[in-house]
């Protein structure tokens, strides 16, 4: 008789993973300093750049200008990088639709590059092939903390004389050769909702080296007032922009997430290092690929099941029955190519007119093979900061209770 919870067996898990308040006195020290300001919109009071100035020193870049969402901070990036109306932006088939969105609302045309089975972020080879003299940016997205090869994009970055726009929402504090993602391409984007290694509940920022990119992300955000530079009823607006400016209560709890970020990567590596481990040797398991000069800032991880039978969504049932935060999606959606925003260029809410822009470009939805053998085959393994070592005990124990009622493994 089987002894699955899912079968009436006991659970492997029966209590409630650790997730205690992630915003402690260090937040409320900073949240009341902002309060205590001069004001807290971001031009009066001293908090959001008192954060950019730390995270630009902590990360090893020039700029940080800090924004309202992960998705303001990658329309504001594109913008700044020079894409206009009708440029064409290669990023990857499955990600958080915040990185599509954004090019789309600068009016320009996403293109959809496949996935490496390594790495889970897009394929260079695949970004390479989907280049045309319509191409003005490419987006790396750095999907669940692991970091591709950043040479390789930024060989194909100079060779083509195209801008790179790292998509780090997933990876902050991952690192390549040393070099912290978000500073070796023409820009960096980082989102810092609650799911995030650092979070203010919602917001993002830009990270930059070169001085006019800065300059135009910060106009951008802010409709390109000069801020005390002209005299009031004197403005002139530069070019069409948005609010995306952050308040200094949102700098306040950036900058004391930023101090413990460290801590955090640090008890994310350690949880992944166990399942790496403890799941390696398992059948029809496939574990990310890290490559050498990586290294990875850990989100929930993607393990592929490559069985058959069961399936991995039989899997999936049966490790939610022991308790177990897993799941069967990289993305909240299951990719790009497959929602009607893109393949029927769904832009408009009440209406089905296809704006001038999206005209030209027509979307092969199964044209990214790999991603959508990674989308039917990826399990997403539970990772944070705040996780006690009888959480990942109990979730080994859960995924081998699970193996081996399916393959019979002993452990």
């Amino acid at each position: 008789m089987s002894d699955l919870a899912i079968h009436g067996g006991p659970k492997s898990k029966t209590t409630s993973y650790s997730r205690p308040n992630r915003y402690g006195e260090l937040e409320k020290r900073y949240a009341l300093e902002a309060l205590d300001d001069a004001g807290l919109m971001m031009t009066n009071g001293s908090m959001v750049r008192r954060f950019e100035e730390a995270a630009a020193a902590a990360f090893g870049c020039r700029h940080v200008i800090l924004t309202t969402s992960g998705t303001t901070a990658l329309q504001t990036a594109l913008v700044a990088l020079g894409v206009c109306e009708g440029d064409e932006v290669i990023t990857t088939s499955i990600a958080d639709a915040g990185t599509f969105m954004s090019i789309l609302a600068v009016h320009a045309v996403p293109i959809f590059a496949d996935l490496h089975r390594d790495t889970v972020g897009p394929d260079p080879d695949s970004v390479e092939k989907l280049i045309t003299p319509k191409t003005r940016a490419i987006i790396n997205v750095h999907m669940a903390g692991i970091v591709g090869d950043m040479d390789r994009f930024l060989e194909i970055s100079e060779r083509h004389g195209i801008p790179l726009l790292e998509d780090c929402s997933q990876c902050h504090g991952g690192k390549w050769r040393g070099r912290c993602v978000g500073t070796m391409g023409n820009a960096g984007a980082f989102s810092m909702n609650e799911s995030k290694h650092m979070s203010t509940g919602d917001g993002g920022f830009i990270t930059t080296n070169d001085d006019a990119v800065a300059r135009l992300a910060r106009l951008y955000i802010d409709k390109t007032y000069s801020r005390g530079e002209t005299r009031r009823g004197d403005e002139v607006l530069l070019f069409a922009a948005i609010n995306a400016r952050p308040n200094c209560l949102t700098g306040a709890v950036a900058l004391a997430q930023l101090e413990r970020l460290q801590e955090n990567l640090n008890r994310r590596d350690a949880i992944v290092q166990r399942y790496f481990a403890e799941l390696a040797d398992l059948p029809h398991v496939r574990l990310p690929q890290i490559l050498d000069d990586a290294t990875c800032a850990w989100w929930p991880l993607p393990v592929l099941y490559t069985g058959d039978e069961p399936t991995r969504d039989d899997i999936v049932a049966a490790l939610h029955a022991e308790g177990l935060e897993a799941n069967s999606a990289l993305s909240p959606t299951p990719g790009n190519l497959h929602q009607a925003v893109v393949k029927d260029k769904k832009f408009f809410a009440d209406r089905n007119d296809v704006p001038h822009f999206l005209q030209d470009v027509e979307y092969d939805e199964w044209s990214c093979p790999v991603a959508d053998e990674i989308a039917r085959q990826v399990i997403r393994l539970p990772v944070d900061f705040r996780f006690t070592d009888q959480d990942v005990d109990e979730t080994i124990a859960g995924i081998h209770k699970v193996w081996r009622h399916y393959f019979g493994v002993t452990e």
